[in-house]
């Protein structure tokens, strides 16, 4: 058994305290609101025939049926059956700048962030392509491979920062090498590399690594996240507090977008050059670049389609609340022994005066 939203699990751990503890205060503030309207003598013979445990039990079922239904919410699964995946043949690699530079703010909240969020905005839009993604800085690897798996894109995108690559600076041409390696040599489909960077290249052979990607039939799209006014590169100290990046003259280091350099790799490799800004841009580039292409649809494995089971917990919750709302308070023999006590106190009563005639 797994769950499609788990963290529904941890707001029933939470809320199961706080349930007993509402239910047990409401218990108290009704007991102690009958007692301040009526006299204590006269309490326990109005409260004659109310049944003190189906008032608990009715309380218990109320509270089981709440937690229940919140664990419905994290909508249990078991039971799956294997079921072929299809891919459109259009494998795309992503490639994104894990540089110190990608901490500028010039673009909210920083470059690398909005370079996160912007491959999340592509996969929701490529729903039928193969994404992977490369992590580039000085250095370049494979973060993620291709695949037709979002929550696997998502958790590579999700753990990139700028010191997942000890090799400080920006080899645009070594991200290309790295992502032309992982595609498959027989793939029939499609190929595309998108790169997203501020384009502060320090090494050479971008362009001419563009156009050998090209001649291998693989197209390259870039976009340019930050602006060309730039921004100061500031981190964070060991305390919490932000400090400035600064060289090895001690001078504050200022980074900008560098779009010439991304413009001439995208026109080299067959591509086109955006800048970022925004979702957007990802509709754009898809629907100008990367969709045009030329599909084959391809069998890319087989996936295990997991069958939702929130029914039965559902089910069971409104079943208990059915019950806690037919189960009454007051048990019929004790209903019997109030209204023959009520009698009994009736008759004990002295008799009254008779006036005369």
């Amino acid at each position: 058994m797994n769950f499609a939203y788990p963290p529904f699990l941890w707001l029933a751990v939470i809320l199961c305290p706080i349930t007993l503890g509402f239910f047990w205060w409401t218990w108290r503030r009704k007991q102690a609101a009958a007692q301040r309207f009526v006299r204590a003598r006269l309490f326990s013979q109005l409260t004659v025939g109310v049944s003190r445990s189906r008032q608990i039990l009715k309380r218990c079922l109320l509270g089981a049926a709440f937690l229940i239904a919140v664990w419905a919410l994290a909508r249990p699964r078991w039971g799956y059956h294997e079921e072929d995946v299809v891919s459109s043949g259009l494998d795309i690699l992503v490639c994104i700048d894990v540089s110190r530079s990608m901490l500028a703010d010039d673009t909210k909240p920083n470059r690398l962030t909005r370079a996160k969020l912007a491959a999340f905005d592509l996969m929701g839009i490529a729903r039928t392509e193969r994404l992977g993604v490369v992590a580039f800085a000085g250095d370049a690897f494979l973060q993620c491979p291709l695949t037709l798996d979002d929550e696997a894109f998502r958790q590579s995108v999700e753990s990139l920062d700028t010191d997942i690559i000890p090799t400080q600076g920006t080899d645009i041409s070594g991200a290309l090498r790295e992502a032309m390696n992982a595609f498959d040599k027989d793939s029939h489909g499609s190929r595309a590399i998108v790169i997203i960077s501020d384009g502060e290249d320090q090494e050479v052979g971008a362009a001419e690594m563009a156009e050998q990607a090209a001649r291998d039939g693989i197209h390259i799209y870039t976009l340019g996240v930050g602006t060309t006014s730039g921004a100061i590169l500031r981190t964070l100290d060991p305390y919490g507090n932000p400090v400035f990046i600064k060289d090895e003259k001690g001078n504050a280091v200022k980074s900008k977008l560098e779009d010439a350099l991304l413009r001439k790799v995208a026109d080299a490799g067959g591509g086109f050059y955006l800048p970022l800004q925004g979702r957007p841009t990802l509709k754009v580039l898809y629907d100008r670049g990367l969709g045009p292409l030329p599909r084959t649809r391809q069998k890319s494995g087989s996936q295990r389609d997991w069958i939702e089971r929130f029914q039965w917990p559902l089910g069971l919750a409104i079943l208990l609340l059915a019950v806690e709302v037919v189960l009454p308070e007051r048990s019929s023999g004790r209903l019997e022994l109030g209204q023959s006590t009520d009698r009994e106190t009736t008759s004990a009563l002295p008799p009254q005066p008779t006036l005369p005639k």
